[in-house]
């Protein structure tokens, strides 16, 4: 019959099963596993597919991107600001802001939902496919619902940070790949050169080749290869080392430096501790977050995950530092930990994983697929552009009000909407700063933020813009800026938003 405990099947005929041999032969059913996968699946698919695409970022991202294509040269100064139009500029996610544009080129606005329905998609399937294969179905089922449940909510963003969470996730499952060979380091390297170009977070491919390389099973010299040509690959970009030291500052930060000011002023930069908890981390990402640290500390007890263990204790102090990384280390660790839930259940259970194939995983992306394009191509047919962009009427009465400003103006806008202006009005008006941060000095960044927040009083703020030679600022008519632009008067007003003169 076999001893309990001792990882074969003979668990499985025991004629005294526990609570855990009963768990264990419900998990290792495929069809109840795939049918609530499918639920969550389907669900990724369909927001993935239709939701409105607003994000701060992504429209100077844009701008950039369609420059970038029309001129075949990467940016190297802030040319988009009147403030500071020579300093230098390494735009890391280049290649993202590349495929953006031509996204929307060739498809309007909903090209960009697009792009997001296949980043998606790559998540889910590089969650799949280490959970599938390192546990048994229930347990991957389980993973890929808490995944959605915890960290989906942000998945909507065309933003660079969530969309690459997929290229983060396609890296670590390659790397843990239990069967790493040359064929996979070469393939790990050509990851990590894309990953370079469309996104500051690429140091990870690195980390996550270093980690694996304490990994039992695979060819360690696969896996040493590995590492080599993903440090290497690291260089392969237009900015060479620059591209690095601006990884470096947004890590570690320096006094009196534009990012470090970034860090003190921008919500997803704060960490977790700083009082009172402001973040942009969801409840369910707190709450789930919380059990995956504490699972995270007991890898750090057993030899045999301890590399994922120091791993995700990495990922786990990004997040702290910075709470814009908790959606990365629950993802991670949620990929990470099914192999040690796994053996877990085994140990527990005396009932080994039945040896089947994940014919069931395949179908759940052939589903997400259809859901997601069928959702895309349905919203296509029946929204504007203004629609996939915000279903408010905000873009349009500030795009209304960008469009009646005179050329050359140079405008102060308020933060949210400068990335906005910068696509819809560039280059007949200018903007005093805007979300791309560190292409700015100390100095512009302060007072914009400053300005934004309406800490400045009127005397203090009027210096300030004659400083810089501002003529027009557009800012909410009762948003907290006014309390700073009180001197000036308002010119024109659409909705919610208000353009002001001196």
């Amino acid at each position: 019959m076999g001893r309990r405990g001792s990882g074969t099947l003979a668990g499985l005929v025991s004629p005294s099963p526990t609570p855990w041999s009963r768990l264990a032969a419900r998990a290792d059913d495929p069809r109840a596993a795939a049918a609530v996968a499918g639920c969550f699946v389907a669900l990724a698919a369909w927001q993935a597919g239709c939701a409105p695409v607003w994000d701060g970022d992504i429209w100077w991202i844009l701008r950039a991107g369609d420059d970038l294509l029309r001129e075949g040269a990467v940016p190297h100064a802030n040319r988009y600001s009147f403030t500071r139009p020579g300093h230098p500029w390494v735009m890391h996610e280049w290649l993202f802001g590349a495929v953006a544009a031509a996204l929307v080129r060739a498809l309007g606005v909903a090209g960009l939902a697009l792009g997001r329905a296949v980043a998606v998609f790559v998540l889910v399937a590089a969650l799949l496919r280490r959970t599938a294969r390192d546990a048994r179905p229930g347990v991957a089922a389980l993973t890929l619902a808490l995944a959605f449940i915890a960290f989906g909510a942000r998945w909507e963003s065309p933003r660079p940070v969530g969309m690459l969470l997929g290229a983060a996730l396609a890296a670590l499952a390659l790397a843990f790949d239990p069967a790493f060979s040359t064929r996979h380091a070469i393939a790990y390297a050509a990851l990590t050169v894309a990953w370079t170009n469309l996104h500051g977070s690429y140091p990870l491919a690195p980390l996550f080749a270093a980690a694996a390389l304490f990994e039992p099973g695979g060819d360690r010299r696969a896996r040493r290869l590995a590492l080599a040509l993903a440090l290497a690959a690291t260089f392969v970009n237009p900015y060479g080392v620059a591209l690095h030291d601006l990884v470096r500052r947004y890590v570690l930060g320096a006094p009196d430096d534009s990012v470090a000011l970034v860090h003190d002023r921008i919500r997803e930069w704060w960490p977790l501790w700083r009082s009172p908890l402001l973040v942009v981390s969801t409840p369910f990402e707190l709450l789930v977050g919380a059990p995956l640290a504490a699972l995270t500390v007991t890898l750090l007890r057993n030899p045999r995950w301890r590399p994922r263990g120091v791993l995700l204790g990495v990922l786990l102090a990004m997040a702290l530092r910075h709470n814009r990384h908790l959606q990365l280390f629950g993802l991670c660790a949620l990929s990470l930990l099914a192999a040690p839930m796994e053996a877990h259940l085994v140990r527990r259970s005396g009932v080994a994983r039945a040896p089947r194939p994940t014919r069931w995983a395949r179908w759940l992306l052939a589903l997400f697929a259809v859901v997601a394009l069928a959702s895309w191509s349905f919203a296509r047919a029946r929204r504007s552009a203004g629609d996939w962009v915000d279903p408010t009427s905000d873009d349009e009465d500030v795009a209304a009000l960008l469009a009646g400003t005179a050329p050359g103006a140079r405008m102060f806008v308020t933060l949210f909407f400068t990335g906005y202006a910068i696509e819809r009005a560039y280059p007949r008006v200018r903007v005093f700063f805007d979300t791309r941060n560190d292409c700015y000095p100390a100095e512009v960044l302060r007072a914009g933020f400053d300005l934004d927040a309406g800490r400045l009083d009127p005397a203090a703020a009027d210096a300030a813009l004659r400083r810089w030679g501002v003529t027009h600022a557009l800012i909410g008519c009762e948003s907290r800026a006014t309390q700073s632009f009180a001197r000036w008067r308002v010119e024109r007003r659409a909705g919610r938003y208000c353009v002001m003169v001196p």
